[in-house]
């Protein structure tokens, strides 16, 4: 993507995290950057500059209130989006996208109701304490989800134009099972496990991923601001802990060969 482009791309996104937060603080709703959008505020004070995305987190209890309430109060040239909303939208966290617009990713092999500049809000949640017990039930979680992919028509083992075969192969499997399910009943598998854990000391965002990173539950209570393109976010505090847990050394950028179109979109279209 040409670094015009991107530009506007990124300023897209941030309209849409903008009305996110006003919502939020408008009805008392915990949120927080996260991902590669934290480590932008932290490292960059805005994106990363390669970065064609927007990502947030909330504690379920807060990522719930705010998809219940969203609908109503978010402007109307927005909408939220889940597999709930969309039984072809196949992730287990919700969107805020921007109708009207186009962003269309490689993988989606089906149209969605709304497939415009989005930005992604992960849910937190409770896990086992056990490490060993973490990784089964990261496992379990995990062919929930790719069922509940292949359901929705997604295409993991593309990249751009090309196949993954090893993906490919792989994914066989999913696709078999997945003739014999239900989506909505697949989405509310996952979403029943993903909550069934206690609150304890650990928790990890539901982003599709097959390994769960832990976090210490105050890692992401304990909240401050952080300047992000000129405007003010909601960030972990201990900014450096977070990112060392997700990252390692963040400070150092990867190489020039893993940048860029890191979410393999094909078509763009503003809506202007």
């Amino acid at each position: 993507m040409e670094p015009e482009l991107l530009r506007k791309v990124q300023f897209t996104q941030l309209e849409i995290a903008k009305e996110i937060k006003r919502v939020c603080e408008e009805n008392g709703i915990a949120y927080f950057l996260s991902d590669g959008t934290f480590l932008g505020a932290v490292r960059h004070q805005g994106f990363i500059p390669w970065d064609d995305d927007m990502d947030m987190s909330m504690l379920r209890e807060d990522y719930e209130k705010f998809f219940r309430i969203a609908p109503e109060k978010l402007k109307p040239e927005y909408c939220v989006q889940s597999w709930y909303t969309d039984p072809n939208y196949g992730l287990p966290f919700g969107k805020v996208m921007k109708r009207g617009s186009v962003y269309l990713e490689s993988k989606k092999t089906r149209r969605l109701q709304e497939n415009g500049f989005y930005v992604d809000i992960f849910p937190v949640d409770a896990l086992p304490e056990n490490p060993e017990e973490q990784v089964a039930y990261a496992k379990r979680l995990m062919k929930l989800y790719r069922m509940k992919l292949m359901k929705s028509g997604y295409k993991p083992w593309m990249d751009c134009d090309r196949v993954n075969w090893v993906k490919r192969i792989g994914y066989l499997y999913y696709q078999f099972l997945a003739l014999f399910q239900d989506g909505e009943k697949l989405a509310k598998a996952y979403d029943a496990l993903a909550t069934a854990c206690p609150k304890g000391k650990w928790v990890s965002m539901q982003w599709g991923q097959s390994r769960l990173i832990p976090f210490e539950d105050s890692l992401v209570r304990e909240l401050v601001d952080y300047s992000f393109e000129g405007e003010t976010f909601a960030g972990p505090k201990d900014y450096d802990h977070y990112l060392r847990t997700q990252y390692g050394d963040y400070m150092t950028p990867p190489p020039e060969a893993e940048r860029g179109n890191r979410h393999q979109i094909l078509e763009i279209d503003f809506g202007e």
